[in-house]
């Protein structure tokens, strides 16, 4: 197939097409490449670079849909700046809340970077119990001052820039999914698509 008529390259159509439903009951399917590829190049922008990240994070963002309310995205992030795991909260949440989905998948690992809002005794003592090392600072109410790695934190931002290149799919960014379940599905192929093929 040609590659100006397709966004997806035929390697990262390769890797998807054996995920994708067969045999489903109803109306005869069109083409599946071309109907993947006509929903990201509709809502995708011009590709950046990849990024490089030293440790793993934990990181959240917000993202406001039509209804004024939010959902947040909780993202594992590896080494490299590739999404892990990538999971929603109600925007009404505590970050902490959304840590706990993510704490299970870091073991294994060096070290642990996340900002303020992952600040909790629970999560401290969870990862010291994995022989994670935690680079997350206390947040300011603290009455005992949390000591941590502050050059390894300035490393966090790089999670910021997996986030900017979510962002770059306008259905990503705008969410125009209603149900959380398919905002969470276009989340996982942007990632796909931007880190993974």
């Amino acid at each position: 197939m040609s590659r100006s008529l397709f966004w997806l390259s035929d390697e990262a159509w390769a890797a998807i097409e054996p995920h994708l439903p067969k045999n489903q009951p109803g109306a005869r399917r069109v083409d599946d490449r071309r109907v993947i590829s006509a929903s990201f190049t509709c809502s995708s922008a011009v590709a950046v670079g990849r990024i490089a990240l030293p440790n793993t994070a934990l990181q959240r963002r917000s993202i406001i849909d039509g209804t004024g309310r939010t959902t947040k995205i909780h993202a594992l992030v590896d080494v490299l700046g590739r999404p892990l795991r990538l999971v929603l909260t109600p925007g009404n949440t505590s970050d902490v809340k959304g840590a706990d989905l993510l704490i299970g998948e870091t073991i294994g690992m060096k070290r642990v970077i996340a900002d303020r809002g992952y600040d909790a005794n629970r999560i401290r003592t969870a990862l010291r119990e994995q022989g994670t090392i935690q680079v997350i600072p206390g947040r300011r109410n603290r009455k005992r001052p949390i000591q941590y790695d502050e050059r390894r934190y300035k490393d966090r931002w790089r999670v910021e820039a997996m986030f900017c290149r979510l962002k770059d799919f306008r259905r990503i960014a705008t969410r125009y999914d209603k149900l959380a379940r398919n905002f969470l599905s276009a989340v996982h192929l942007a990632a796909a698509i931007a880190f993974w093929l």
